[in-house]
Order: structure tokens, then sequence, then C-alpha cells
């Protein structure tokens, strides 16, 4: 039943996020998330701008990906995930996916609309913060006790309370007294708060006049309300509500005994599928699966041979499309040696990764070839594995040649530039010894001012050689590590002439000692 209320209460959430940017609605929260588009356009809302583009093939992996990325997207923004994989979500665990978006509202409804407050007071809990500041605004109510986030509001007095003490034109207080339907209280109360304050009907009251509502469910309607009126806290609530008896405040906690021992339970059974290709754990699938190729059993997952080729395809797959990811996220090649040379660096990194996994996708193209040989899939299985290794040929052999372009072209660049400072250096270190050789040629004198004059010359052209010292370290050091054949004579030519510079300067020096 806790299952059935929260699926309903965080559907209306997504919706409602989704609305904000024009998306149209989920429809089922456990089957619409599954291909991760949709998780994909909610944190896009969330977050405000665009993220990344979607993985448009109907092929699990392609729903592995994108689930994939959207769980990345989440850890960068620092949201607290209890271990949820990709193929949770693409196999359509309810437990895990109802967690999963939790953790979203928990961020974006929840912490983001209180952190300001929560900063302001130096606290860090945020389900302490939102009780005080209900039990503050309400104690003037005799028959409302809040000291939790479920039974505290079944009977719908807290939520018409709440409201009434901020916003006592709305209606009479007596009114709510005399109604004795929890179901009427309630209704009454969140019209109240969709008409005159905004606040969608997350919530509907027969799910809240039952003995123990949902908690979390209770947490988002609240904070609905928090968002929209007067937030001031004082520490006296605060404390109020430390010193209340723990039996009474066991609920203020983000994650219940039960529902940690739900989730453990889930998790002893999830493969996790990350973009590292970390090694899966045998998980039991749901009962009706979003991609029914093969036989989703556990057993099948240890034992079958099939299942743990598809595993492995899967894999690899999912590395695959990432590091399509990572290709298309490098930044435009620069102008700068420098920024060029660590881009550089960079993306030798990155060919690495694809040679080090270049024998992986190998093996997979010959299990499947083999599979493929042996003449024993039925039509729908030798239809996948046939889709799965087009897609790994085509993708991967697109992969490898934009990668080289993308090196080569980057070889070029650098290149370009360090000549064309070599070039310069070259013209700056003649122009240099013409004026070193000016210099020594001219008598000292003949008179004080001269003299002075000359110095003063000599003075600004030792600052020259300086400052064009860092300058041919820095050239010299490019062009050994960008191209090995010709870095060695280039180099060997620039220290040459950087020496000879170097003696004629001494010479001068020691011509004014």
């Amino acid at each position: 039943e806790r299952e059935d209320v929260q699926k309903k209460t965080f559907t209306k959430w997504v919706n409602l996020q989704l609305a904000k940017t024009g998306k149209p609605p989920v429809e089922d929260l456990f089957s619409d998330l599954c291909d991760g588009r949709r998780l994909l356009e909610l944190l896009e809302g969330l977050i405000g701008h665009e993220l990344v583009r979607l993985e448009k093939g109907t092929t699990r992996v392609h729903s592995l990906n994108n689930v994939n990325r959207a769980l990345q997207i989440l850890q960068k923004n620092n949201v607290d995930l209890v271990n949820i994989g990709a193929a949770d979500i693409v196999d359509g665990n309810h437990k895990l996916i109802l967690g999963l978006i939790w953790s979203i509202i928990l961020h974006w409804q929840v912490k983001d609309v209180m952190k300001d407050v929560m900063a302001g007071l130096q606290q860090t809990n945020s389900e302490k913060i939102l009780l005080s500041w209900v039990r503050q605004n309400t104690r003037q109510y005799p028959q409302v006790n809040v000291v939790n986030f479920s039974s505290s509001w079944n009977d719908g007095l807290a939520f018409n309370a709440l409201i009434h003490s901020h916003r006592p034109e709305l209606f009479d207080w007596s009114a709510v007294e005399k109604k004795t339907s929890a179901i009427d209280r309630l209704e009454h109360a969140f019209s109240k708060a969709e008409q005159h304050l905004g606040i969608e009907r997350l919530l509907d009251p027969e799910d809240v006049a039952v003995s123990h509502p949902d908690k979390k469910s209770i947490i988002m309607y609240v904070t609905s309300l928090f968002r929209v009126l007067p937030q001031s806290i004082s520490m006296e609530a605060i404390q109020e509500v430390e010193s209340l008896p723990s039996a009474t405040t066991a609920g203020i906690s983000r994650v219940t005994t039960e529902e940690h021992y739900q989730i453990q339970t889930q998790q002893r059974f999830s493969q996790q599928i990350t973009l590292s290709v970390a090694q899966g754990r045998v998980r039991s699938p749901s009962p009706q699966p979003r991609y029914k190729s093969y036989a989703y059993t556990q057993a099948a997952y240890v034992k079958s041979p099939e299942q743990k080729r598809r595993r492995f395809t899967e894999q690899v797959l999912t590395w695959l499309l990432s590091a399509e990811d990572s290709l298309h996220a490098q930044p435009v090649i620069s102008s700068h040696v420098e920024e060029v040379k660590e881009q550089f660096h960079t993306h030798e990194g990155y060919m690495a990764e694809l040679t080090t996994h270049q024998g992986s996708v190998g093996r997979v193209l010959r299990a499947g070839a083999a599979l493929l040989s042996e003449g024993n899939l039925s039509e729908e299985e030798d239809s996948e594995v046939r889709e799965q290794m087009n897609l790994l040929n085509s993708r991967w052999e697109h992969l490898r040649v934009a990668s080289m372009e993308r090196q080569s072209r980057l070889h070029e660049v650098l290149m370009d530039l360090q000549n064309k400072q070599l070039q310069q250096l070259t013209d700056w270190l003649d122009v240099t010894e013409a004026r070193i050789k000016k210099i020594g040629s001219q008598p000292l004198g003949p008179d004080l001012e001269d003299i002075k004059h000359q110095v003063e010359e000599h003075k600004l052209l030792q600052e020259d050689l300086e400052l064009e010292q860092v300058r041919v370290n820095s050239l010299t050091h490019m062009v050994v590590v960008v191209d090995e054949n010709t870095g060695d004579s280039a180099t060997a030519a620039l220290e040459s002439k950087l020496q000879a510079t170097v003696i004629c300067w001494s010479q001068l020096e020691a011509f004014f000692l």
C-alpha cells in the first residue's frame, strides 16, 4: 500500500516538474522511466539547461546508457543515491525507482527549498528544521500536536492549522473544527492551498486519512507549503523538537529501518553496470521485464553462458556509448600552445583507454558470430544478437576513426603553432644578435651621459634576454613532447643560438666589469 501511495504522489511531482518545461507527463512511473529518456528530461528541467544528447535507439543497451548518464548527473550534483544501478531502473525495479525519485525530490524539493534557512540556523537535518517550523506555527491550536511526518497529519487538522496560522483570512477555524470527517478536513486544506497558495494537489485525502500515512509524501507536500509561506524559525522551536521524547520523533530520519532493509534486500540481487564497466552483482529481475529477448531469471544470470555473454556485451556497449560521450565532450582545439599541449595529453590518455578495450570489443564480436553460426537461437534472439553486433561494430569503427582524426588534428595544430613560435624566436634572436654586435662595436663614452645611455641599453637587452629565456624553455619542451623525430634537431638549433647569445652577452658583461 505504501508503494502505491508513493508511486501516485511521486508521479504527480514528476509530472509537475515536466509540465514546467512543456514536456508530456509520465503515465506509469515504473515503466516510463526505464529507457532513461524521461529521467533525463526531468533532470534537465530541474537543473535548468540541456545536459546531454539522448540515446534514441530502442535496445536495452541504449536505455542503460541513458540511465547511466542520469545517474552520473545526479552524482555530479551531490544527490545521495543508495547504490542504485542503471540495470535496476531499466528492469523496472519498483523499490529502487521510488528510491531514486525520492532522492531527487529530497535534493531539489526539500533541501533546495530549505538550504538558506538551514544555513542561517547552522543546521543540517532538514526534517528536524521542517518539524520545528510546523510546531512553531501550529502551537496556538490546542488540537494540533505534530511530532512526526506520518500519524500527526492523518486527521487533517495540522494541514489546516499550518495554512490558517499564516493566512487566517482564508477560512474560519471553527468551520474546520466542526468537520467530523478526516477526509473532509484534508480536502478542505488541499483545496485552500491549491486555490490561494498555488500548491498542486500532490496528495489525495484518502491516502492521508490512514493510521500511518506515507512519511515521504507528507514531507514533500509540507515542503511545498514551506516554499510559499513565511519561513522564520526560532532556535527555541528547534530546541523543543530536540527535547521531544525519542519515541515520538523516531520518524525523523531519511530512511526508516524497514525501508533500509527493503533496499538492502533489493541490492543483494541488483546488477549495477557503471560507465567504468564495474563488475556486476547477480540480480533478481522484475517479474515482467521490459526487454523479453532472454529469460530473466537469477539462475540464468549465474549459470547460462548465453546470459554471461549477453551481460558482457551490455557492459562493452555501455562503455562504448559512454566513450562516445567523452569524445564529444572534449573541447574545441585551442589556438594557444600550452592549452593544445594539455588537450594533446588528455587525448593520448583517451586513445590509451580505447586500446585497452579493443580486445573486449573483439571478444564480443567473435562470441556473437559464433552464436549466430550455431543456429540455435530463436528468431527474436537471433535478431537481437545481430542488432547488438551491428551496433557494436559500426559505432566502434566510427569512434576509432573519429578519435584518430582528432589526434591527427591536435598534432597538426600543435606543430603549426610551434613552428610559428620557432620562427618568431629565430627572428628575435637574429635581431638581438645584431643589437649586441652594435652595442659591442660602439666605443665607450665619450662623456658621462653617453655612458649612462649605453648602460641603460645594456640593461634593457639583458631584461629581454631573460624574458625570452622562459619562452625558449617552454618551446623546446613542446618540440620534444610533440615530435621526437624533429624535436632533437630543433632543440639543438635553439640551444645553439641561445648559447651563442649568452656568450655574446657574457662578453659584453665582462667588457663593462
